[in-house]
């Protein structure tokens, strides 16, 4: 069988379906990975086909704007600047392969162009969550961009809720669409859309399957029924390229080290980088600062704290202490498996919903979003060390994830699907 799985975001987005691709492949299947361009090199070391959607300056444009990482305004920035020109490209690959063979699709819900060729073409389609936000809810608990919704009577929260959701989408996200979506569709000869686009028309009806663990996010009793939870489906692939030398210097030098990292993508992360060392001097510990721009790293570093540009998760975190990050899902996953308290510094997207969950399992803090110098970060950080509860249910975590079949349940559902 031939799968094709789009995908578009940063490093944390593409990690999943890399996973994925490489286990189907190894069932047996032809694989294609589709997202950006900057991703091509990353996908060639997976060993799996490519086929690039957008380009790289789309994905740099994206970057390169602060408003990116605003908890309300960061989704129209990248879906003008990176989704919205992924779009019909993704739709032309599909439909080019459909018309040779039989395919399955597995895509983000972002990728319209994968709804689309299901709608016209009958391609099957299996939606992949990588966030319980891509899946609206009204019950609690939930987050509503950097807003948790407090705990109400069912009868306030749903009608609340519902009328929120409907607002969204009329004054934000249809507004947002409608120089690009409507038009495609009638390119395409397909009839305009009458329901919400984001609360029911991004689902493929046909399945459903998340990219995290029930016991992360439970299924609220309004998701749709076609939705399966699976698991985290961790990428390892980058373990091959090791640790650099210096790294491996600094760990053997000392105790492990808190590892801070702001998110792959992240561009403006002075402020974050400069309380990261102020954290790390407070409490006399030693850091990883990780960031593939170098100009956010303060000067003069001190000898307890050591900067590099990447490092596999997989092959640092176990020799870490702590995991400061941005509460992307990508590093939210690798840090649970390896039993590690978390600090979340959440910005936008679904990290605030991320940082909610983690911290009702116990295993994370949050930094609040007004807290722009970070000065909380280091008296976060030794609450954490310092409880024992924090402790036990990181170990718990771990103990989950090793019993986690979140890989073969996602194939086995593809392989299903005709």
């Amino acid at each position: 069988m031939k799968f094709l799985l789009p995908t578009l975001g940063s490093a944390g987005d593409v990690h999943p379906f890399l996973a994925i691709g490489q286990t189907l492949q190894a069932r047996g299947h032809v694989v294609e990975i589709i997202t950006n361009p900057v991703f091509r090199p990353m996908v060639a070391a997976a060993g799996l086909a490519f086929y690039p959607a957008g380009t790289a300056s789309q994905y740099d444009d994206a970057l390169s704007s602060p408003k990116l990482w605003h908890p309300v305004d960061g989704f129209g920035v990248f879906w003008r600047r990176m989704a919205r020109c992924a779009m019909e490209p993704v739709y032309r690959r599909i439909e080019s392969h459909a018309t040779q063979s039989p395919c399955v699709v597995l895509a983000t819900p972002l990728m319209l162009g994968a709804r689309l060729a299901q709608e016209k073409l009958g391609v099957p389609l299996v939606t992949a969550y990588t966030a319980a936000t891509m899946l609206r809810s009204c019950e609690y608990p939930l987050t509503l961009a950097h807003w948790r919704v407090p705990r109400l009577p069912d009868m306030l929260l749903r009608p609340a809720l519902t009328l929120a959701w409907q607002a969204l989408d009329r004054f934000k996200l249809h507004p947002m669409l409608a120089a690009d979506l409507p038009a495609l569709r009638h390119t395409l000869g397909l009839p305009p859309l009458t329901s919400s686009v984001f609360g029911q028309w991004i689902h493929s009806p046909q399945a459903g399957v998340t990219l995290f663990p029930h016991w992360f996010a439970p299924a609220p009793s309004d998701w749709p029924l076609q939705v399966r939870q699976a698991g985290f489906p961790l990428y390892d692939g980058d373990k091959t390229q090791g640790l650099d030398a210096g790294l491996l210097a600094f760990l053997a030098a000392g105790a492990p080290p808190v590892v801070f990292t702001p998110g792959s993508a992240m561009g403006h992360g002075h402020a974050f980088f400069d309380a990261a060392v102020r954290a790390c001097q407070a409490l006399g510990q030693r850091g990883v600062l990780l960031s593939t721009q170098g100009q956010q790293i303060p000067a003069d570093l001190p000898a307890t704290v050591h900067h590099c540009a990447y490092a596999p998760f997989g092959l640092l975190l176990p020799r870490a202490s702590a995991l400061v990050h941005h509460g992307g899902i990508g590093n939210t996953a690798q840090a649970l498996r390896a039993g590690l308290p978390q600090l979340i510094t959440p910005m936008a997207f679904d990290q605030f919903d991320n940082a909610m969950r983690l911290e009702r399992l116990g295993v994370a803090a949050s930094v609040a979003r007004q807290d722009t110098a970070f000065i909380t970060m280091a008296p976060k950080l030794k609450m954490l060390f310092e409880s024992t509860g924090v402790a036990s249910a990181c170990r718990l975590a771990a103990q989950r994830i090793a019993h986690d079949r979140g890989l073969e349940v996602v194939c086995d559902l593809l392989e299903s699907v005709q």
